[in-house]
């Protein structure tokens, strides 16, 4: 991942074009290109589900209580702040904790402050807390579901920010594109985005004359999946 990929905004023609195609579309056209590890499992829509941004990624590790200690006393500077300071506008922030459910790093006050500035979403492998509040934002938010207001210090602490992470089984890098929808979250590598969206487009329309033609009563065998005379046809109507 260069740079320039990385600090280059989403085109807005192609931020349209992920928006309005599903997530599980866009995951089974990765599956088809041998990218099958790019859907999060286990994290949800706990906010508004539509979301497309670029990664902005933050790995939490188990807390060290002599530096947490430091950093309570302002003698170390916190990275937790300094790596959601750091999210830009239209940036997902994409924050890996090892899955550790016991804590929030996410409130409705943190959650207004990244809306307020133009973040484009959220999503960790943990819950969150004031679940209600941030729900009720209208901002993207995806997550393990709701957490008990632990303090995210109590049990982690962020290592480092704008680095490669895993998580929920997925390894994501900065500038990757973030997809959200009530299905849940998709990675896609920045630099064939496009042509995801672009297949996506055209899975979606295949499908839905698919469901036009078993809804007026054409049998699934041959009609779903698509037999080449069902291909052809679908071509021929579509005019091309």
């Amino acid at each position: 991942m260069t740079a320039a990929a990385t600090d280059t905004p989403l085109d807005d023609t192609l931020r349209d074009a992920l928006l309005a195609v599903p997530v599980a579309t866009l995951s089974a056209v990765l599956y088809a290109r041998g990218l099958r590890s790019r859907f999060l499992h286990g994290v949800v829509s706990v906010g508004a589900p539509k979301m497309v941004g670029l990664a902005h990624t933050v790995r939490a590790i188990p807390v060290r209580e002599d530096i947490r200690t430091e950093v309570e006393a302002k003698r170390a500077p916190s990275l937790h702040r300094q790596a959601l300071d750091q999210a830009r506008p239209g940036d997902v922030v994409v924050f890996a904790t090892e899955g550790a459910a016991r804590v929030s790093v996410l409130g409705d006050i943190i959650a207004t402050a990244l809306q307020a500035r133009g973040v484009a979403g959220f999503v960790t492998d943990t819950g969150v807390a004031d679940l209600e509040s941030v729900g009720g934002l209208g901002w993207p938010v995806f997550a393990a579901g709701g957490s008990a207001p632990v303090p995210s210090s109590a049990l982690v602490m962020v290592a480092d920010h704008g680095q490669p992470i895993g998580i929920a089984g997925v390894a994501v890098f900065p500038g990757d594109v973030m997809v959200g929808d009530a299905n849940g979250v998709v990675c896609i590598p920045r630099a064939i985005a496009a042509e995801v969206a672009a297949a996506a487009a055209e899975k979606e329309a295949m499908e839905g004359w698919i469901v036009k033609q078993v809804a007026a009563g054409a049998p699934l065998e041959g009609t779903y999946p698509p037999s080449a005379e069902a291909l052809a046809r679908y071509r021929a109507e579509k005019g091309g």
